[in-house]
């Protein structure tokens, strides 16, 4: 007995314990309103918080950085940097794509964004979904999180997956503040009766100003008057004095009426407070101090000036929902050394004389450069600006000062102002190490497929290529073929402009770059072969096809691959050797146009070109898709 009833107990208490929070859909409150987070934005302090957040969130720059030991170095050649920082997808941009996640956030907790991938499963595109038309649910044999998307009429996204049923690395699920579960808890659902009151009091006070008949106050008359005489006098003085508009006029009385005014009731007058008081609630249900709402009644505990002010709302406010998105992004980065962060910088700046003093400070104890000065104010560097200061007094105690001697000239370092990338008739070696490669790893995997084939030669396409085991076979050749490429072309270009060139710092681009190439790859490799199957399957015809590619498709690869590597090789080297722009060079004496009209073209080392309708950071740049890249012969040039 005691085990059943501890059976009852313990599911007793798991049901209260589901139903302890309230629902987070719209729902009466004790104030008689129902609530819902589109109405809630009707209610002036909602609208202002939610307002404020986003636009502050969406304003700021963001960038995609990677640890390298103690450093931290700005990665913007990572494949999904330009969707976080520059362009989500080609109708939104990404200020106003964390704009809209941060409003879903604040509004229902919750926000979705569907990936968009390439033929070679990168990141191609960020598209926002709204959460009511998400649905999560768990895959009840393996517990897989998939998510249900059904688009509503006015929205938009290649969604590719049969029945809307989304994975989960195919969408990214912000979430707000929760205690368990897949969704996060809605603001609005939470903290409805604040919001339901507010929006109460609003009403009342709109209604309040409607039914006011200024000058308030009562109309007394000696005797009695008949209905006639009554309902002359009621509506004369409400067509004269109720409104807002037409407080204070002239009263004219007849017949010996008398005016008395009263004053406002002290229920009309507690009710104004309330509505005073519920504007602060909600500011902190957003934890946003409630004078940059307009409430400036209240003082504030942040600081006096604009600075501190700024800085508790950037610290106490926004950062909680900046790092959320963060920590949600980097899921799309596919290494944990690299991640993407908010600059809050533009928000923490003070004024012009403090500023200034913090950086006198910096520069004079000698952790900043004039430079880095000048390029955090948006100023171009000055020749000399690199150097950093050491002070001369700065010595262990009980040290002897040291002896001042003569600075010596410096000499100057011989180096050229531009350089170029190679084109690929100078690195025959390189191509020709690929198509020799690539070539000898069809001609195995040809191999592999017909002894398959030979053994089950019902199966299909896809149950004869084990593709993870292929990718991972070509994986390994492309990334070992593209460190070399890379590294020489890298160390070139960086001696040209008088630098050095560390190749270890381009390992992880170079891996993601090739393990994306060789699923491609496998991917085509793959539709070619149930292509031959609608054919034929008879082994020496696929023995054939496979024939083909050795020769023809191993080129074609080499060639594109060599383009790739060469023009990112430089692009890295010339980078590291503290190259600012870069112009891009036709080389063609018949290019095509859109390359014609991008002759010439500068643009800064981390900018994109534009060349036609796309935008790309190099010459076979996959960015600028395969129409601008087939068959070019463009090269780059970097401008010290």
């Amino acid at each position: 007995m005691p085990a059943v009833r501890r059976l009852f107990d313990r599911r007793g208490r798991q049901e209260r314990g589901r139903k302890s929070l309230p629902p987070l859909t719209g729902s009466s409150t004790a104030a008689d309103v129902t609530v819902t987070p589109e109405r809630a934005l009707q209610v002036a302090a909602v609208y202002s918080c939610i307002r404020l957040l986003a636009e502050t969130g969406s304003m700021l720059p963001t960038g995609v950085f990677q640890r390298q030991g103690a450093s931290r170095v700005p990665f913007d050649e990572h494949p999904v940097a330009p969707l976080l920082t520059y362009e989500a997808n080609p109708q939104l941009s990404a200020g106003e794509f964390w704009a809209q996640v941060l409003g879903w956030m604040l509004l229902r907790g919750n926000a979705a964004a569907y990936v968009e991938r390439s033929g070679g499963g990168l990141p191609a595109g960020l598209w926002p979904i709204a959460w009511t038309s998400v649905e999560p649910r768990r895959v009840k044999e393996t517990g897989e999180l998939v998510y249900k998307v059904d688009l509503a009429d006015d929205e938009w996204a290649p969604i590719r997956e049969e029945g809307g049923l989304v994975r989960a690395e195919n969408l990214l699920h912000f979430r707000s503040f929760g205690i368990g579960g897949v969704e996060g808890l809605s603001p609005i659902g939470m903290a409805r009766q604040a919001v339901g009151t507010g929006f109460a009091a609003t009403s009342y006070i709109g209604g309040f100003f409607a039914r006011d008949a200024s000058p308030g106050g009562v109309v007394s008359v000696p005797g009695k008057l008949d209905d006639r005489q009554y309902e002359r006098l009621t509506r004369q003085w409400q067509d004269l004095h109720e409104g807002f508009d037409k407080s204070h006029r002239l009263a004219v009385m007849e017949g010996g009426a008398k005016w008395d005014k009263t004053t406002l009731s002290p229920a009309d007058a507690q009710f104004l407070e309330v509505y005073k008081l519920t504007r602060t609630e909600i500011a902190g249900i957003f934890g946003v101090p409630p004078h940059m709402i307009g409430d400036v009644e209240r003082s504030t505990s942040w600081g006096s000036g604009i600075e501190q002010q700024s800085l508790g709302y950037v610290i106490y406010s926004l950062m909680p929902w900046l790092t959320r998105m963060e920590r949600t992004a980097r899921q799309l980065l596919g290494d944990p050394d690299v991640y993407m962060k908010f600059n809050p910088d533009a928000l923490l700046r003070g004024d012009t004389a403090q500023r200034f003093s913090g950086y006198a400070q910096a520069r004079q104890w000698g952790w900043m450069s004039v430079n880095e000065i000048r390029a955090k104010e948006d100023e171009p560097p000055i020749e000399g600006g690199d150097e950093y200061l050491q002070p001369l007094n700065m010595v262990p105690a009980g040290s002897p000062a040291p002896t001042q001697q003569r600075a010596l000239p410096r000499r100057p370092q011989l180096r050229a102002e531009t350089a170029e990338s190679p084109s690929l008739e100078e690195l025959p070696a390189w191509v020709q190490r690929h198509h020799e490669q690539i070539a000898e790893y069809f001609a195995a995997q040809g191999e592999r497929v017909v002894a398959e084939l030979n053994l089950r030669p019902d199966a299909t396409a896809e149950e004869i290529i084990d593709e993870a085991a292929e990718n991972e076979e070509l994986t390994a050749i492309l990334l070992l073929l593209a460190r070399g490429v890379v590294a020489e072309v890298g160390a070139s270009t960086a001696a040209t402009l008088g630098g050095a060139f560390a190749a270890e710092q381009t390992l992880s681009v170079l891996a993601a770059g090739a393990a994306a190439t060789a699923a491609n790859i496998n991917a085509t490799t793959r539709r070619e072969l149930a292509h031959q199957f609608t054919v034929s399957n008879a082994p020496a015809d696929v023995q054939a096809m496979f024939g083909r590619m050795t020769e023809a498709r191993s080129r074609v690869l080499a060639q594109a691959r060599v383009n790739y590597l060469s023009n990112f090789g430089a692009h890295e080297g010339a980078k590291q050797a503290g190259a600012r722009t870069k112009t891009w060079r036709v080389w063609d004496p018949n290019p095509r146009p859109t390359h014609a009209d991008a002759d010439g073209q500068t643009v800064g080392l981390r900018e994109m070109f534009t060349v036609g309708t796309h935008q790309g950071r190099w010459p076979h740049d996959y960015l600028l898709g395969v129409d601008e890249i087939a068959g070019c012969t463009c090269r780059l040039q970097f401008n010290l």
